[in-house]
C-alpha cells in the first residue's frame, strides 16, 4: 500500500507566496509595456483618447483575470469581462444556462442566484408575476448577465417584457446591417440576433427606412436631423434622452457625443418615460402615437438594468396601446427612462434564438439594425 501524505503546510505557504510574487512581476512588466504604449500614442492633452482608454481597460481586464487565476484557492478576486465595440460578434452564450418555466414561482432560485449580479437592485419580474395565458418564461443567467423574458396582459393587450441586468456597459449593444453605417442590405432581425450571439434582442430604429434623426455609431455622428427625440447610450450604459430641437446640426451633436462619451444613438421615439414620468408629447413626427400600432421600446430601470418591451396583436380580438398608455405600463414596471423604437411589422423581441412576440401578419420584416444584450464571458468559459 502506498503511503499518501498531505503536502506540508510550509510548502503550501511557500508555493502561494511564489505565485503571488510571479503575478506581481507579470503586472509590473505589463504595466511598463502599457505605460510605454500610452506615452507613445498620447498627445499633449491630459485626457486619454478613446483608443488609450480601451488599452487601459484591456490591461486592467487582463491583469485582474491573470491575478485571479494565480490566486485560485488562496484568495478570491472577481474577474473582469467586457466587450469591445468593434467586436462584431459577441461571445456565444452557454446553452446550458438558458431555461424555461411556466410558473414564476419556479424561479425563486434564479432570483436568489442572481443576487451578486443585481448588487442590491430589485427586479421588476417576481414570483408573483401573472403570465399571459398559455405563455412561458425564458431565462438566462451567468456571472455577467441575467435575462428574464415573459408575457403579461395589460388592458387587453399582450406585452412582452425582457428584463436584463448586465455586469458591464459594453453588454448593451447596437448592430447595423453588415456592421456598416449606410449599408443597403437589410436582414431579418432574428437572423442578425443569431449572427451576433444575442442573449436577447429587439428591433432598433430602422434608421435606413427614413432620412431624419441623429445616427451615432462607434461614437461618430453620421447623420444630423433635429425632427426626432434622440436616445443616446453612453459608455456607462445609461440612456441619455434628448428632446427634438435641442441639437440642431452635426457639429452640435458630435460635441454632445464627445462630451458625454456616447457609444451609439437611436433615432425614432418619442421619449416615452423620462425621470420616471410619462413624457409622451401631444404630437410627434413618426410612430402613430395615437393610433393602434404594434410598439417596441428600450427602457432603463437602474444602473446597467434594462427592459425591452414590445406589444402586438397577440390577445385575440384586442388592439394595441396608444403611446401614452404604453408609457404608463413601462412606468408601472419600474422604468425611469424609456424610448420608443420602430413598431408595426418591424416589432420584434427575441430570446435564446426564439421570436417571442407574435409579429404582424405572422411574418418578420427585414430591417437595418437591432438592439441586443450579450454575455461578456468568453466563449467556452
Amino acid at each position: 500500500m502506498t503511503d499518501t501524505k498531505k503536502t506540508p503546510r510550509w510548502k503550501r505557504i511557500v508555493s502561494a507566496v511564489l505565485r503571488i510574487l510571479l503575478s506581481l512581476l507579470c503586472i509590473g512588466i505589463l504595466a511598463a509595456v502599457a505605460l510605454g504604449m500610452l506615452l507613445t500614442q498620447s498627445t499633449a492633452t491630459d485626457t486619454a483618447r478613446p483608443s488609450d482608454r480601451q488599452l487601459l481597460e484591456r490591461f486592467d481586464q487582463y491583469m485582474t483575470n491573470r491575478l485571479s487565476d494565480s490566486l485560485a484557492g488562496i484568495a478570491t478576486i472577481e474577474k473582469i469581462y467586457w466587450l469591445d465595440d468593434h467586436d462584431t460578434v459577441a461571445p456565444e452564450p452557454d446553452p446550458e444556462k438558458f431555461g424555461t418555466a411556466t410558473d414564476p414561482k419556479e424561479l425563486a432560485w434564479l432570483i436568489e442566484e442572481a443576487q451578486p449580479l443585481l448588487e442590491g437592485q430589485s427586479l421588476s419580474f417576481s414570483t408573483d408575476t401573472k403570465l399571459f395565458p398559455g405563455s412561458q418564461i425564458v431565462y438566462y443567467l451567468d456571472e455577467t448577465i441575467l435575462c428574464i423574458t415573459w408575457k403579461e396582459l395589460h388592458g387587453g393587450t399582450c406585452y412582452v417584457f425582457s428584463e436584463v441586468k448586465v455586469k458591464h456597459p459594453s453588454q448593451i449593444r447596437r448592430f447595423l446591417a453588415d456592421d456598416t453605417y449606410g449599408s443597403d442590405k437589410q436582414y431579418y432581425g432574428s437572423d442578425m440576433a443569431r449572427t451576433v450571439n444575442a442573449v436577447t434582442a429587439s428591433n432598433g430604429d430602422f434608421y435606413k427606412f427614413r432620412s431624419y434623426g441623429f445616427v451615432t455609431y462607434y461614437g461618430k455622428v453620421y447623420r444630423s436631423d433635429s425632427w426626432l427625440d434622440t436616445c443616446f447610450v453612453d459608455t456607462q450604459g445609461d440612456l441619455l434622452l434628448v428632446p427634438r430641437g435641442q441639437l440642431l446640426n452635426v457639429q452640435q451633436a458630435q460635441a454632445y457625443v464627445d462630451e458625454h462619451d456616447v457609444r451609439f444613438s437611436l433615432a425614432f421615439g418619442p421619449i416615452l418615460v423620462k425621470d420616471g414620468k410619462n413624457a409622451v408629447p401631444d404630437a410627434y413626427a413618426c410612430g402613430e402615437i395615437d393610433g393602434n400600432y404594434s410598439r417596441s421600446a428600450l427602457g432603463q430601470l437602474d444602473k446597467l438594468h434594462y427592459m425591452l418591451c414590445v406589444t402586438s396583436y397577440e390577445a385575440p380580438g384586442r388592439g394595441t396601446p396608444k403611446s401614452r398608455t404604453f408609457a404608463d405600463v413601462l412606468i408601472r414596471k419600474g422604468c425611469i427612462h424609456a424610448y420608443a423604437l420602430d413598431g408595426g411589422q418591424t416589432t420584434l423581441l427575441m430570446t435564446n434564438d426564439q421570436v417571442i412576440n407574435r409579429t404582424n401578419y405572422d411574418s418578420e420584416r427585414t430591417v437595418s439594425d437591432i438592439i441586443y444584450f450579450a454575455t461578456a464571458v468568453p466563449s467556452g468559459g
